[in-house]
């Protein structure tokens, strides 16, 4: 049950930072304030470096570590954890993810500079 938990708060970041590439340009077009807030573009990117540094440096993300060793010998796999494991965890090689990590951290700096956080009074937001 814990492994199952541990999953998928993996998910909801994978879906935070793959939500937040397509976001952050609609929110700068709409106005919408929270999508300028400088703590949230400063995680997203952030999670985003995470990532690309894990995968070059033949890092296993420590979610999917606590994962596994929280599963043990035993592999049940609940309905929602199986589902979960097919939607992240992709079968490719790992050459792969590095192409398609350095894209989207390049996009992520990209929105970074064409749609900037704000900072106010030199305060995070």
């Amino acid at each position: 049950m814990l492994a199952d938990i541990v999953l998928i708060l993996h998910f909801f970041i994978v879906i935070f930072i793959t939500v937040g590439f397509v976001l952050i340009p609609i929110g700068y077009f709409y106005s919408w304030i929270w999508i300028k807030s400088y703590k949230l573009r400063l995680v997203h990117c952030g999670l985003m470096f995470l990532v690309t540094l894990e995968t070059i440096l033949g890092i296993t993300c420590p979610l999917t570590s606590i994962e596994n060793n929280l599963r043990g010998i035993s592999n049940n796999k609940s309905f929602i954890s199986f589902w979960i494991e097919k939607i992240i965890y992709w079968d490719f090689p790992t050459i792969f993810f590095i192409f398609l990590y350095f894209i989207f951290l390049g996009w992520t700096l990209l929105m970074w500079k064409i749609y900037p956080p704000e900072l106010t009074n030199n305060r995070l937001k």
